[in-house]
């Protein structure tokens, strides 16, 4: 095979390869767009719309037509927004071409509000004329000419000039049987109007009476006030009386507040005398120091009744609280231990310190210190107590944990006893009233 064959093989064979590459790579260009989200529009039409057309915002390209599909009897374009744009709600899509004849895209015209479409949502859209629609309008346009002129000819026509003529002849008729009527029913027509006259001037005569009337009405109340003069004026002389008397108060008033403004009287030496308003100040201050911690006082009661798992048995206790101050109180309590001879008592003081409140004083009869910690907003309490300290064995010490329920009904539990291996216990219960 000779040389120049071989080299027209390669070249047709290279062009070949060039133009399959070519028209892949009109469907290959959706590749290296950039992955964005779904709108769409619905337009009446979409003549010379392409796929992978521009779809723009206010002139600045945002994505491309990902779809043209028939929905029901009009066309739905798919819209792939790229994800740094964002169109808002109320906006407007329509078809646009750049140029007189450049190809078809989407414009869309932003609204003015704040929130934003979401994907799949649908644009509205908004009619453009191209100069397709444009074609069709002209065409529309010169066949209503054309029924126009058809209209006119028809007119002008033997046929519609004999109508015509038809017409003014049976107006003519009309004209000339309308004067016979009248010639006709002139007595009846003059009868007509004088009766009308005759009715005008009684409505007159009949008005005239209604105005004599309102002036009888008018004389009446007249001669009503005339008769009640006497009454009438005895109630404005007691108005004024009245008037007089608190003309008289206002005169009163003005020279009491005169007097305490020149210092005289009891009002007027405390308002006009330094020491005396500063001697009344501090007398109301110390009233004030001593009442307010009374007002402050708050007494709260509680009893509990708790079951002990080792012994089996019940232990009461009475509380009664006194807040002295919104932080500081005193506790005192009976309390009723099966595996004490009687009652012991406890008398404590403390003081809230945030959600700690440390305590100290007589606990079950026995000397001993404890400390509280509340939390959720004093709903929860856990309690560690220690007395009876010269005990053989070590001191007393007690954890109770305290939840309420309600606001009046707690749930107890706590381990009695920690430090001693024989005497430990596990106890639980409920208690009633206010902490």
């Amino acid at each position: 095979m000779r040389r120049e064959i071989k080299i027209g093989i390669f070249l047709a064979g290279t062009f070949l390869i060039l133009a399959a590459l070519i028209f892949i790579a009109g469907d290959m260009s959706t590749w290296f767009q950039k992955p964005g989200y779904d709108l769409s529009v619905l337009f009446p039409t979409a003549t010379g719309l392409e796929k992978h057309a521009a779809a723009r915002l206010a002139g600045v390209k945002i994505g491309y037509v990902k779809d043209i599909r028939l929905d029901q009897r009009k066309a739905r374009v798919v819209l792939a927004i790229w994800p740094k744009y964002q169109v808002p709600k109320g906006s407007r899509a329509t078809l646009a071409s750049i140029g007189l004849v450049g190809e078809r895209y989407i414009e869309i015209s932003p609204s003015e509000q704040a929130e934003f479409l979401k994907p799949g949502e649908t644009i509205e859209a908004s009619a453009a004329i191209g100069f397709d629609q444009i074609g069709s309008l002209a065409a529309s346009i010169g066949d209503e000419l054309k029924a126009v002129s058809q209209s006119i000819r028809k007119i002008t026509d033997e046929e519609a000039q004999q109508n015509l003529s038809g017409i003014l002849k049976n107006l003519n008729a009309f004209t000339q049987e309308l004067g016979e009527f009248l010639a006709a029913n002139k007595g009846g027509l003059e009868t007509g109007i004088r009766s009308a006259s005759r009715a005008a001037q009684e409505f007159d005569q009949k008005l005239g009476a209604v105005s004599l009337s309102l002036d009888e009405t008018l004389r009446a109340v007249k001669g009503i006030a005339a008769e009640n003069q006497e009454s009438i004026k005895s109630n404005l002389q007691k108005l004024e009386d009245v008037l007089t008397e608190l003309q008289e108060s206002v005169r009163l008033l003005r020279n009491s507040l005169e007097k305490i403004d020149r210092g005289e009287g009891t009002v007027g030496k405390l308002v006009q005398d330094p020491k005396l308003y500063e001697e009344a100040r501090e007398t109301l201050g110390t009233v004030k120091r001593t009442v307010e911690p009374l007002s402050q006082m708050r007494a709260t009661g509680h009893f509990r009744a708790d079951y002990l798992n080792e012994t089996r048995k019940y232990k009461g206790t009475i509380s009664a609280g006194f807040y002295l101050t919104p932080r500081s109180f005193l506790l005192g309590q009976v309390v009723d231990d099966p595996r004490q001879k009687g009652f012991v008592y406890s008398a404590q003081a403390g003081m809230r310190l945030g959600a700690v409140a440390p305590r100290a004083g007589i606990i079950e009869s026995e000397f001993g210190a404890g400390v509280d910690f509340l939390v959720l907003g004093d709903r929860l309490m856990f309690s560690l107590e220690g007395f009876d300290f010269e005990r053989d064995g070590g001191p007393h010490l007690r954890l109770t944990s305290q939840f309420a329920l309600l606001r009046y009904l707690h749930l107890v539990l706590g381990i009695d006893d920690l430090g001693s291996d024989s005497r430990r216990e596990i106890y639980f219960g409920l208690g009633l009233g206010t902490r």
